[in-house]
């Protein structure tokens, strides 16, 4: 007869010690992917929503409205775009998108024609519209305000004060319509704005 010889208690053990220091080691590497995975898809999909308001614009020869929106129906009239933002298309060509009714139709016959919902997690998106509360695209493609959309996420809590802003990263949204991205031009770390100033991290 053979005795099946199954694993003694110090190799059990020595098995977890292992596992355990794998773990430790893996985490944070996964981690950094997460974050910077994370980065580059929200700011993807901001960027495919100017490039698709831009498009139905011209399309339609009819403005186009891109803002924030925290029920993902209404504008929230807000500078801070974390809570998600909304497409309109404006058929009446009054500059504002209407409201819902009791039954859940737009009171201007005006539904949002793309929805982006809440920002995961500590990730913020915050921009500077210079006084304004909503970006609209005109039917030539030309766009009003032109506007500087930064992105941070929990990096900016947990980094080193000296280095809190070298994740963040912007998307500059010109008045031709066009976007691009920020880009660290004097090569300190962080990148910055369209008037080259480095971003700042609330």
């Amino acid at each position: 007869m053979k005795n099946s010889r199954g694993l003694t208690l110090i190799e059990l053990m020595v098995t977890l010690a292992v596992f355990a220091i794998v773990t430790t080691l893996a985490f944070p590497g996964f981690r950094l992917y997460q974050q910077n995975s994370n980065r580059v898809t929200q700011i993807n999909d901001l960027v495919a929503t100017f490039n698709m308001a831009r498009s139905e614009a011209v399309k339609r020869n009819l403005p186009v409205i891109v803002c924030a929106s925290a029920d993902q129906v209404n504008c929230s009239n807000s500078a801070d775009w974390t809570t998600g933002w909304i497409t309109v298309i404006d058929d009446n060509l009054n500059g504002v998108t209407e409201v819902t009714d009791n039954d859940g139709q737009q009171s201007g016959g005006e539904a949002a024609y793309y929805v982006h919902g809440r920002l995961s997690g500590a990730n913020l998106v915050l921009a500077d519209l210079g006084g304004a509360t909503q970006i609209i695209f005109a039917a030539n493609g030309t766009s009003v305000p032109a506007a500087t959309f930064m992105r941070c996420d929990d990096r900016r809590n947990t980094d080193a004060a000296a280095i809190r802003n070298n994740h963040a990263r912007a998307i500059i949204l010109t008045t031709s319509g066009r976007t691009r991205l920020s880009r660290d031009s004097d090569n300190n770390g962080i990148q910055e704005d369209a008037a080259n100033v480095d971003l700042n991290c609330p």
